[in-house]
């Protein structure tokens, strides 16, 4: 009997870590990487950063490479601190970012099964929920936010330790379920997402209260009863305080860099993005109802929103759904059903989010950490764990219940849901167009005889018919039967996602570019100084040639862009206002004066040669009616504004462009809002005008309180889009302006804002040729020759180097104090309040008044040395001369972990040039030092030490006590 146990066991390990390797047998084989979008440009790149530092010895704390520098660990995505992601230092990228994936499968698969078989289920039911939470909607839609499916695989875990702390009847037993939850927590802290912890915390909080409730100890008296209560109090505390703990080696630091960002607080409206639309719940029958199947099995394109297509799911299978509602008709462990059904339905209330009535998502807006989180369609993982749960009682019910029940329970079951697919399959045959999504399916979307449609009425056939068999038959081949159909139900739809399409090939875009190439050729030390890089929507066709965010990572160059949330604010503003892509909004930073990329030491600019993205609009633009869906950096034009758009010698006769005036509502018919300069490559320049009412119009024509006092035309309108104002929902509009002129060569444009008042915003230029037929998009400002120099067309990507830029370190001659907001503007304007032209080779900008009095001007003596003997990660050695006491300024971005010595002495970094650090040192001869040695990281490593310790010390006095009843045992006998 024991020997069948284990070898049952046994087998039920092997299916359990095999089943992941299976479902991602093109994973296994190596044909795919499982690195799609965010996995491809982020987490990959970012664990390649922290493989290398493993193996070089180096504690991955500070990333160098993004963002000018930026805490490594604080960021908390790279997952650091995560077991699993350490494989990177030993496999290569395509095996270890696999490996890593599956893991994650595997991690989820048995912690659901663990837990079902903890809430007394038996093996069939437990795979049924350990299958539906790992293959189901949330989970296989995320697999390319590896940190997210690695902190949600923690879920079924910590509701695991619930439990079991829930039954233990010694405190033997407590202390080990308690140790167990704390590393748990800790686990799914390292692992990335904080967001995922605050959903588990949201599962487990509730399901601690219930279980507190539902303590039960057969044959005991009530005080034994409220004895066993306490225990489980007591060890839920030490589990959840152990757990923090052991998590603030992460926390401490994440909690430091979070609030000096703008993820401190996030407005509603970032808050209330990504809400699930209630017509998605038709995916729960359809999965691809809104297409967005990838072929080979499926074909209609996506009608819905993106993400909604890519990450909206909850999908548990039509199985898996008849399942639940046998639960909910079986009453069989009822008040467990009653639970997990409340949480789903909660959930769900949630993942509405901005759908949520009376006004209901604002006041979730005010709840404190609740409101630090974004993607309200996120609490699809509450629901599937809560719906696999279900779908696993329902099977429980099947197996255990009299068979006349059980099969009075699938009866309903199937009925339930065959009225579902009914309604469903009524809706998408002829009601789809009128479900509100954002795109209009065509009348062949929508037959019955699409895949989208017949392979899930398939899959209901089976479902229904494997429920039955099993309520008929309980045995473990109908067992094994269900199993199986509910995993082709759940393939197929997750095997169509978009983990499949991601050819193991991508990886030689980790090679270096021919821009990168020619970098390399040119410069010996890597270290010396950084890129830039630039593109309409650099994620896009150019991504690799422009060697983009964290791409550069995987190059070994150090780049001013990157892609992160939590990325330090004063180096996004200096360089050129980068948003979480490392996108540029200000590129005002490329021009003449602006001293902000050169105190970067940004010495090469690589720069999108022409944009992939304006292909689909050339064609309608010289097709007549026009419709906009490109990408673009919108340019912003306001009083005493000009911007110079290059055209490299275009020819063209006309030119186009998509735009919009803001609060110009007052300026009548004629007015000129903008004079365009056309400079053509003979010298000629042609003159143009850009009027209101005529060119363009008000964006917000239409809302209420304009529409009525205008007092311009409507131009010609290009494109629509929903808005809302105080007065309720409007169209907003962007307009079409044509301007002919004759035929030339045309070397750049300049357009110059003409109004004292209101305001233009540009989303696209072009320059047309009626005789080759061509158009050619002006998204790129043209670049002073003074200070950027073309080095070489490399494909895609010009390469320009930054005639301006500064070292890595140098002395400065001249102190001055002002604050931040004083600083930014004089880099920004590049002179100083008094008018004078601001050099920052020769001047700094501090914030606050130095230790020791330096000379407002250098003596005409030897200039200052200055020599970096070592760079790496965490740490800069230099070797000064100077005759006299000076700043030393870094180009490096001050950041309160970072600490200096001169010749060993400890020495305060003042924060220099808006973001840049400062140190002074003495006359004479010095070896300086500066180190990253974060107090964060400091005080977390030692809470973790602590926690261990607390562990131990609980577990002291029953060892002491197990050690005196085995002498007393002994004695006795």
């Amino acid at each position: 009997m024991r020997f069948q146990e284990i070898r049952k066991k046994t087998g039920l390990t092997l299916i359990l870590l095999l089943l992941p390797l299976v479902y991602f047998l093109p994973a296994v084989k190596g044909d795919v990487v499982l690195a799609t979008g965010d996995g491809w440009a982020y987490s990959l790149p970012m664990r390649l950063l922290l493989g290398e530092m493993i193996r070089q010895g180096t504690l991955p704390l500070w990333n160098p490479y993004s963002f000018a520098g930026m805490p490594l660990l604080a960021s908390v995505q790279p997952g650091v601190l995560y077991p699993p992601n350490w494989l990177f230092a030993f496999l290569s990228p395509v095996a270890a970012m696999n490996a890593v994936t599956i893991i994650t499968y595997q991690i989820a698969l048995i912690g659901a099964y663990l837990y079902a078989r903890a809430v007394r289920m038996q093996r069939t039911a437990a795979l049924v929920t350990a299958l539906i939470f790992t293959f189901g909607g949330f989970m296989i839609c995320h697999p390319e936010m590896t940190n997210y499916i690695a902190s949600a695989a923690w879920l079924p875990w910590l509701v695991l330790g619930v439990e079991k702390l829930a039954q233990c009847r010694s405190w033997l037993q407590a202390w080990r379920w308690a140790a167990a939850g704390a590393a748990f927590i800790a686990l799914q802290c390292y692992a990335g997402l904080p967001q995922a912890t605050w959903q588990t915390m949201l599962v487990c909080g509730p399901y601690f209260l219930f279980r507190l409730m539902t303590i039960e100890e057969t044959g005991r008296t009530p005080p034994a009863s409220r004895f066993t209560r306490l225990r489980f109090v007591i060890a839920i505390a030490a589990m959840a305080a152990c757990g923090l703990l052991l998590s603030l080696i992460q926390l401490l630091p994440t909690i430091e860099l979070q609030q000096q960002g703008e993820r401190a607080a996030i407005s509603y409206d970032a808050f209330a993005a990504y809400p699930l639309a209630p017509r998605f719940l038709l995916t729960l029958i359809f999965p691809y109802f809104f297409g967005g199947g990838w072929p080979w099995l499926y074909h209609v394109g996506g009608w819905d929103e993106w993400w909604l297509l890519r990450y909206g799911y909850g999908y548990v299978g039509l199985g898996g759904l008849m399942l639940i509602v046998i639960a909910w008709r079986a009453g069989h462990q009822q008040r467990l059903v009653w639970f997990w059904s409340l949480v789903a339905a909660l959930a769900l209330l949630i993942a509405f989010g901005d759908y949520l009535p009376f006004r209901l998502n604002h006041l979730l807006w005010r709840v404190p950490v609740f409101n630090l989180f974004r993607g309200s369609y996120r609490h699809l993982l509450e629901i599937t764990f809560a719906a696999a749960v279900l779908a696993g009682l329902g099977t429980d019910a099947l197996a255990k219940l009299e068979l006349k029940r059980a099969r009075r329970a699938a009866i309903f079951g199937s009925l339930v849901l065959l009225l579902l697919v009914a309604g469903t399959a009524v809706i998408y045959q002829f009601f789809a167009h009128r479900l509100g999504a954002p795109g209009t399916p065509q009348p062949a979307d929508t037959r019955l005889s699409n895949p989208e449609a017949f392979v899930p009425l398939l899959m209901f056939a089976l479902s229904a018919s494997a429920v039955w068999i099993y309520a008929k038959r309980r045995s473990a081949l109908t067992g094994a039967v269900l199993l199986a159909v509910l995993l082709v139900d759940l393939a197929s739809f997750g095997w169509f996602m978009s983990w499949r399409m991601t050819d193991a090939g991508i990886v030689r875009e980790l090679a270096d570019s021919v821009a990168v190439q020619a970098i390399k050729a040119r410069e010996a030390d890597l270290h010396s100084f950084r890129v830039v890089s630039q593109a309409v929507w650099p994620f896009g066709a150019n991504y690799s040639a422009i060697s983009h965010g964290c791409l550069a990572i995987a190059r070994g160059l150090q780049s001013v862009n990157g892609y992160d949330p939590l990325r330090l604010p004063r180096p996004a503003l200096m360089a050129g206002d980068q948003d979480l892509f490392g996108l540029m909004h200000d590129l005002d930073v490329m021009n003449a004066r602006d001293q902000r990329l050169n105190l970067l030491n940004v010495k090469y600019l690589l720069r999108e040669h022409s944009s992939a993205a304006d292909e689909r609009i050339n064609r309608v633009v010289r097709g007549g009616e026009i419709h906009y869906d490109g990408i673009m950096n919108e340019m912003k034009l306001g009083p005493g504004q000009r911007i110079e758009l290059e055209a490299d010698g275009a020819a063209a006769n006309e030119l186009t462009i998509i735009a919009a005036a803001f609060n110009a509502a007052h300026l009548p018919d004629g007015t000129p809002l903008a004079r365009l300069r056309l400079h053509t490559t003979d010298g000629r320049v042609i003159e143009l005008e850009m009027q209101i009412g005529r060119d363009t119009a008000e964006w917000a024509y239409d809302r209420a309180d304009i529409i009525r006092n205008v007092k311009h035309r409507r131009a010609t309108v290009v494109q629509n889009s929903s808005a809302s104002g105080d007065d309720g929902a409007f169209t907003a509009h962007r307009y079409l302006a044509r301007f002919t002129f004759e035929r030339a060569e045309i070397e750049y444009v300049e357009i110059e804002y003409a109004q004292p008042d209101a305001a233009l915003a540009i989303q696209r230029a072009l320059l047309n040729d009626a005789v080759t037929q061509t158009s050619t998009p002006l998204d790129r400002r043209r670049l002073a020759p003074e200070r950027w120099r073309l080095v070489a067309r490399c494909g895609q990507a010009d390469l320009y180097e930054n005639l301006k830029a500064l070292p890595r370190a140098w002395f400065a001659g001249r102190i001055a104090v002002v604050n931040e907001s004083e600083a930014l503007r004089i880099i920004k304007a590049g002179r100083m309040p008094d008018g004078q032209p601001f050099n920052p080779a020769e001047t700094a900008l501090v914030e606050d008044d130095l230790s020791m009095p330096l000379p407002s001007a250098r003596a005409d003596t030897a200039r200052p040395q200055v020599t970096i003997s070592r760079y790496e990660p965490l740490q800069i050695e230099l070797q000064t001369r100077s005759e006299e006491p000076g700043l030393l300024v870094l180009s490096e971005i001050d950041d309160r972990g970072w600490q200096a010595e001169v010749d060993g002495a400890q020495t305060p970094i003042h924060r220099t040039d808006y973001a840049l650090r400062g140190i002074v040192v003495p006359a004479g001869a010095h070896s300086v030092r500066v180190v990253y040695r974060p107090a964060s990281f400091r005080y977390g490593a030692w809470a973790a030490f602590v926690g261990l310790i607390v562990l131990v010390l609980l577990r002291l006095p029953l060892s002491i006590e197990q050690v005196k009843g085995r002498l007393s045992s002994a004695s006795a006998a």
